[in-house]
């Protein structure tokens, strides 16, 4: 039992340490990990690069790619712009935008019991209702400190209390996955049938 308790508290302190600093055990030691990624990505890349496969099988060979060949995933990331990592960021922009916009509507109650209304009012300094839920809704905004960066370093301006809710309403409906983001010409192999897709010579 104890084996296993420090074996897990070392697992759990290499991970920290490859996270934060980028330790990593020696090369010699994840030799084998490393000839099992090559393999196993060499095995799935007749059905990822195969494109009459279904997208279902495409997309399965692309996980198993992810798992064993990271490193060459995050550097075709970095090579093309990022395009994954800011997919990850939109979706979790966009989620934040819409758990925050769920809030407007909460509010109301909140608002109704005369004690909390009476707290929020002195915290806030305005009494009007929309005035009031506009205060509440900019500072709860604020303590979503990803959501604040991500809005700015994408081209929008730093809200106001009068400006957050369309702004919300704006972020929620955006895109969070890379098929929803799609240019509007460019091809959509996965939805045209097999039948449909010219053979290379």
């Amino acid at each position: 039992m104890s084996r296993f308790l420090l074996g897990l508290v070392i697992g759990i302190a290499l991970s920290f340490g490859y996270v934060r600093w980028g330790i990593a055990l020696p090369d010699f030691l994840t030799l084998p990990e490393r000839l099992r990624g090559n393999i196993v990505s060499t095995a799935i890349e007749e059905d990822l690069y195969d494109l009459d496969q279904p997208i279902e099988t495409r997309r399965r060979a692309l996980e198993i790619f992810f798992e064993s060949r990271a490193k060459f995933a995050v550097a075709v990331d970095a090579e093309y712009g990022h395009p994954f990592l800011n997919a990850l960021y939109r979706k979790r922009a966009t989620h934040e935008a819409r758990l925050l916009r769920g809030q407007w509507d909460a509010f109301d109650k909140a608002l109704d019991k005369p004690a909390l209304r009476s707290v929020l009012e002195r915290k806030h300094g305005v009494t009007e209702d929309v005035a009031l839920k506009q205060a509440m809704l900019f500072s709860a905004y604020q303590d979503k400190p990803f959501l604040v960066r991500w809005v700015v370093e994408n081209g929008q301006n730093h809200p106001t209390p009068e400006t957050l809710l369309p702004l919300l309403k704006k972020l929620s409906v955006l895109p969070i996955s890379l098929s929803q983001a799609r240019p509007e010409n460019a091809p959509e192999i996965a939805a045209r049938p097999r039948s449909a897709i010219r053979r290379a010579p």
